[in-house]
């Protein structure tokens, strides 16, 4: 082969090197309305919550590129505006052209996970929140009998959704998306996480990997950790000042082991019925174990410090990946366990009044 043969060979290559390399990378291009100009438009990782690439917005413009391991969800943050966009990618070239103002009606084009997540969320985002509407509409009825007939609705509109669902992970058993949203539901219907092994069953492919599908596996794997009646598992982590803290050093208690995070809305609206039902209890050999899933230790001591939580805090400061969390399976917070002094437990997840009622019942 001559020279120049050789040249255009080699050139011939490196574009086919170059596109291939280009295609196994994270592109999101970006063309929207009403961004105040020269904002930074940041993309995290929504399982990590970490900023994995930032830009300048330039005339509504913007290039966020990352390399992404497997298909996940990304959220699309700006600093200037208090607006989040969800995005569905895997290393796809993503073209999004739109208002900022109007983020239902984007456009996007080159990723065919976000199209299927855009489909699950039409489907399901309506029925969720007239179900959400329902549940708050139940909680601040005060007749009895009324109070009964909206959460016997409710309870028929989750079986609506779940069968939604269900239909939908048959027609798409091999998407992460899927996994996504099953990953979600077994944290909101009590029945899904029951019997979250059949669900799972019905998935396949590459709707078995990333990072969804291994909190549902490790989730499956701790089922029976943490049961009522079972004796609550030893642990050991890091307290705010760096010493070593284990939950059986606690035996001998009844404790409220109580996972949060600074960031989590319901665990900071949750926060003074804890304080207040220690204060109740705190002389009556009981207490309080925190463990955080932050990230920032700064901000966990401020929420500490501001919510008045004076009981023990430990954390390991790895967000969704607490080692902890993993350990009993925690795949949404607010979550508690109440151990007795032999530290089997006696209640999971109360809150509010319930917690109080169960160490009345419980503390003589």
């Amino acid at each position: 082969m001559n020279s120049s043969l050789k040249k255009i060979a080699i050139g011939f290559l490196m574009v086919i090197v170059s596109l291939h390399l280009n295609a196994q990378s994270l592109q999101i291009t970006g063309d929207l309305k009403n961004i105040p100009e020269k904002t930074k438009v940041a993309l995290l990782d929504g399982m990590a919550n970490k900023e994995v690439d930032s830009a300048i917005v330039v005339g509504g413009k913007f290039v966020l590129k990352a390399k992404t391991e497997n298909i996940g969800i990304y959220v699309i943050t700006f600093k200037a505006i208090k607006i989040q966009i969800p995005i569905f990618v895997g290393n796809d070239q993503l073209a999004m052209e739109g208002d900022v103002q109007k983020i239902n009606e984007i456009v996007y084009k080159g990723s065919a996970s976000q199209e299927l997540y855009q489909s699950f969320m039409k489907n399901l985002d309506p029925k969720m929140l007239a179900y959400f509407n329902m549940l708050s509409v139940a909680e601040n009825e005060k007749n009895s009998i009324k109070k009964d007939s909206i959460t016997k609705k409710a309870e028929l509109e989750a079986k609506k959704i779940i069968d939604e669902y269900v239909a939908l992970s048959k027609k798409y058993n091999e998407s992460p998306v899927t996994t996504f949203f099953l990953f979600q539901f077994a944290n909101i219907f009590p029945s899904v996480k029951e019997t979250l092994s059949d669900y799972y069953a019905l998935l396949t492919g590459e709707a078995k990997k990333g990072p969804f599908a291994l909190v549902i596996e490790k989730s499956m794997e701790t089922a029976g950790v943490g049961k009522m009646g079972s004796v609550m598992p030893d642990f050991k982590q890091n307290d705010v000042n760096g010493k070593s803290v284990s939950l059986s050093s606690l035996r001998g208690k009844y404790v409220l082991v109580d996972f949060w995070a600074s960031w989590c809305g319901p665990c900071r609206a949750e926060n003074p019925n804890v304080v207040k039902t220690y204060n109740k209890f705190k002389d009556k050999n009981f207490t309080v174990l925190g463990v955080s899933l932050d990230q920032d230790k700064t901000k966990w001591l401020d929420a500490i410090k501001k919510d008045g939580l004076t009981w023990t805090h430990v954390s390991d400061l790895k967000y969704w990946n607490n080692e902890v969390a993993v350990q009993f399976g925690i795949q949404s917070i607010p979550a508690s366990f109440l151990i007795d002094p032999n530290g089997v437990v006696i209640g999971r997840d109360l809150r509010g009044d319930d917690l109080v009622k169960a160490l009345e019942n419980s503390i003589k």
